[in-house]
């Protein structure tokens, strides 16, 4: 890299070693003019464009263009046509330069194979790979209309800057990350603008499953936009640096640029926080240089999670920036200094005087749209101007990055036994970070290490590999620093504190420091396993692990086609050995084999033969479930939909007027309560703030409505804090959370994986291990208050060693108390799920509580 004064020299002109355009970058008139497609200029007040207008205007733009290419990479979840721009010099966007280009990049990021000299022949002969996005939080409206007339001023300006970005970098030019949030919050804003309800948000989430979250699924991969644009990223391109753009500024401050606060994840290369800092502060020195005040850094946000689009980029070697810009509206507003904060949040920064990290202080006054829009743009010529100046420097530092982190790995390797019950979520768990560019192989062999000997078929991640970050932050278990504010409170992470990947999705990951000398393949995708099948008809019938989790997922496929099924209520005995409670059984007969050996082949299966039948079974149906869903957006609720949808289990949304309006148990048989607060389902969102069919909530009617569902028979499962629904309004409920009203510094699991203790023979626990781990989010715990004979406690913390992964204060408070119960009230019951039992749709290894709970509606 430039010494640092050199570089922040570069922001505001070419570096004078920098190499200008070419004679085949000729200067291009007659360009569309993002007015021309839209109908008005971006950023103008009361104006937000559709993701289709923004996307007629790329096209339009890129075929009057040579220094633009559009290209598809996939469709959204909404169906939409997700797409991605490439900007440079049209000599570097020819096929044949593209390819190659893309190759150094590549081949610079996996580092294996190269000597230093080849490395820097190669940086020398590559261009910057440069990546910037808009859009992903779609109420964030600024970056997203800001898009198109960046692209138009990056593609047509003749300045000495310019030429020099469009020489020396690939600009993967991302307009929207989010499309289908994009024309909701568009169209809504629009519905509505000039009316009472114009600056009312969006009712629904922006994202079909994930809202807010969708910058949340960056290590998992579980959506379609995050596949898309995880592909371009470290499957495709590899850039060197990933600019993400946010609008959500520590108020009064005008814009949070890098540097990030601490903690700082001890996996980041010291490189990659270097290159942040640096273009952070060429960031804010080009606002300040521009006379745009305001920018503040070292708030709210840290780098210690893995997760979002610009922290998982710095476990991958890449420079992984975040900017925050202020007002995410297109209404304009005054900012009346005299109401302003008097200090930051973090570490007491005053809002009005200058300091290291804000030394020019915003003001107040009237703020619009087009400003916002005006920092977005300067910090993007910031960012490039710098990936332009030091091209060699940062292709080069990617080779050296992965270099080191090979030569770091040594012998430390994760073995994935092939012989654990459940290998099909195993098998998912190495797709999941096979989408993080993870090297997999796949053992040909029985192969031992020390005493343990694995099984053909077992894979294995080794630590010497050029994203060796990445493996060692998700397959191990994070210690988040104890961080107090100066009132002893503790200091919040950004995001979660532990995630542990194997931990969360109950997969058995053997960490081992030896040798591996055994015949393999490379893993491109892991798929689903190689099925078993008995080799004959059973005398009884089929029968399906409840360990496994997709057992659930061929139940309810099996169901859905008019197949019998039945659960065991004890252990059974297989031709494979002993099975546990809970045993899916499927008569043997020609239909019945026909459709099992589809369901395992399809899903990897293993399937075992019972010759007679069981002493007790119970019948199973498909349960019809009712999903409460709360006007506003809940993200948990979203995820859960996600879960269902993914494991076959029908459902449907149950709004606040379905609720008030009673007679649930004529439609449902189990309705499911996802996190939320006791107050926001009774009172749902205030009065004047949405037309007044999303305000209110359910109401203390519609509560009497849940409770008399239950009593008439019906399952409610609550999870997490939803808890607190029926503890708190049903009445002489037998059941407390210890937890409740209990301070911070008490009590405190800022998103962090805890063990639990299973009895595995309750309908509840059905296919679970007695020790798992579960995700805690300040989670509640139980006590039996009222008739003992009422509850069961089927999962409960252990008493000490509750920690997994992450930080937990008051470990003692909940140390023996329930974590899942089982309460049986009136004719019906209510299964209190106090963990995060599908978090995220991460959460593998505790979805079983949710499943086994929906089924007890289709018991009989």
């Amino acid at each position: 890299m430039v010494p640092l004064v050199a570089a922040l020299a570069a922001v505001v002109g070419p570096s004078a070693s920098g190499s200008l355009a070419k004679a085949s970058d000729p200067r291009e008139d007659n360009l569309p003019t993002p007015a021309s497609v839209l109908g008005f200029e971006p950023c103008t007040d009361y104006k937000l464009a559709t993701y289709e207008q923004i996307t007629d205007y790329f096209g339009a733009l890129d075929k009057a263009s040579d220094r633009l290419q559009m290209t598809s990479i996939g469709k959204t979840s909404e169906g939409r046509d997700q797409v991605l721009g490439i900007v440079s010099a049209p000599d570097n966007l020819t096929p044949d330069n593209l390819k190659k280009y893309r190759g150094i990049a590549e081949r610079l990021a996996h580092a294996r194979g190269l000597t230093d000299a080849q490395a820097k022949d190669l940086a020398a002969e590559g261009k910057t790979v440069a990546w910037i996005d808009f859009g992903i939080h779609s109420t964030e409206v600024a970056p997203t209309q800001t898009a198109p007339q960046f692209a138009y001023d990056l593609v047509r300006s003749e300045s000495a800057e310019a030429k020099s970005i469009r020489e020396n970098v690939i600009t993967l030019f991302n307009p929207n990350v989010n499309p289908d949030g994009t024309t909701h919050v568009s169209k809504w804003y629009m519905d509505h603008v000039g009316g009472p309800y114009q600056d009312s948000s969006y009712p629904e989430l922006y994202q079909k499953y994930a809202g807010h979250d969708d910058n949340r699924d960056w290590f998992m991969f579980n959506l379609q936009e995050t596949r898309n644009q995880g592909d371009i990223l470290w499957h495709q391109w590899y850039p060197q640096m990933v600019y993400n753009t946010h609008q959500t500024a520590a108020y009064p401050a005008r814009i949070f640029i890098p540097p990030f606060k601490d903690p700082s994840n001890p996996n980041i290369p010291a490189e990659v926080i270097r290159g942040i800092n640096l273009m952070g502060d060429a960031m804010t020195q080009r606002l300040d240089r521009e006379g745009k005040v305001g920018a503040v850094s070292r708030q709210q946000y840290d780098q210690w999670w893995n997760g979002g689009l610009r922290s998982v980029p710095a476990f991958h070697n890449q420079i992984g920036l975040l900017s925050e810009t202020a007002h995410a509206s297109a209404t304009p507003k005054f900012e009346d200094p005299a109401k302003f904060p008097k200090e930051f949040p973090y570490q007491g920064v005053s809002t009005s005087q200058p300091s290291a990290f804000y030394p020019s202080p915003y003001k107040g006054g009237w703020w619009h749209l087009k400003d916002s829009c005006s920092y977005i743009e300067s910090t993007g010529w910031a960012y490039l101007n710098t990936a332009a100046t030091d091209r060699e420097g940062w292709l080069y530092g990617a080779y050296r990055m992965g270099k080191q982190a090979i030569e770091a790995g040594g012998n430390v390797a994760y073995v994935i036994p092939a012989d654990q019950t459940d290998f099909a979520t195993a098998a998912k768990m190495v797709d999941v970070l096979r989408w993080g560019d993870v090297e997999v192989e796949q053992a040909s062999e029985a192969f031992a290490v020390g005493d343990r000997t694995y099984p053909a078929g077992s894979y294995i991640v080794r630590e010497a590999q050029p994203f060796r970050p990445y493996v060692v932050d998700l397959l191990n278990p994070q210690n988040y620093p104890d961080r107090r504010n100066p009132d002893g409170t503790p200091e919040r992470p950004y995001d979660m504190a532990g995630w542990t990947l194997q931990y969360q999705m109950g997969v058995s990951v053997d960490k081992v420091d030896a040798k591996i000398d055994v015949p393999s393949r490379q893993v491109t995708w892991a798929g689903v396993p190689t099925p078993a099948l008995p080799s004959s008809t059973p005398g009884y019938a089929y029968a399906l692990d409840p360990r496994v989790n997709d057992s659930y997922t061929a139940a309810m496929n099996l169901l859905r086609s008019g197949e019998k099924v039945t659960r065991t209520t004890e252990p059974v005995e297989t031709d494979r050995g002993t099975w546990p409670a809970g045993t899916f059984l499927v008569p043997a007969g020609r239909t019945g084999e026909v459709k099992v050996r589809g369901q395992a082949r399809s899903l990897g299966l293993t399937v075992a033969g019972v010759a007679t039948e069981p002493a007790r079974t119970v019948s199973v149906s498909r349960p019809r479930v009712g999903l409460y869903h709360g006007w506003g957006g809940n993200s948990d609720e979203g995820w859960t939909r996600y879960v269902l949808e993914q494991f076959k289990f029908p459902y449907a949304q149950v709004h606040d007027a379905d609720v008030r309006a009673g007679s649930l148990a004529k439609k449902y048989d189990v309705l499911v309560l996802p996190d939320a607060t006791y107050s926001r389902m009774l009172n749902g969102l205030r009065e004047g703030t949405l037309p007044p069919e999303y305000t209110g909530g359910m109401t203390a009617a519609g509560v009497a409505n849940l409770k008399k569902f239950v009593e008439d028979g019906g399952t409610l499962v609550t999870v997490n804090d939803a808890a607190q629904l029926p503890i708190q309004a049903f009445g002489d409920f037998p059941v407390t959370d210890v937890t409740e009203g209990v301070p911070s510094t008490k009590y405190y699991s800022p998103g962090s994986v805890v063990a639990t203790a299973v009895k595995p023979t309750t309908p509840v626990t059905w296919g679970l291990p007695e020790k798992l781990d579960a995700y805690s989010s300040t989670s509640p715990a139980f006590t039996v208050t009222g008739d003992a004979g009422s509850v069961s406690t089927p999962v409960t913390y252990p008493q000490e060693n509750i920690l997994r992964s992450g930080w937990l204060l008051g470990e003692d408070l909940i140390a023996g108390k329930a974590a899942v119960a089982d309460v049986t009230y009136g004719k019906g019951r209510v299964v209190l799920l106090g963990t995060s039992v599908q978090h995220r749709a991460q959460a593998h290894g505790t979805y079983k509580l949710l499943f086994n709970s929906l089924l007890l509606g289709g018991e009989r």
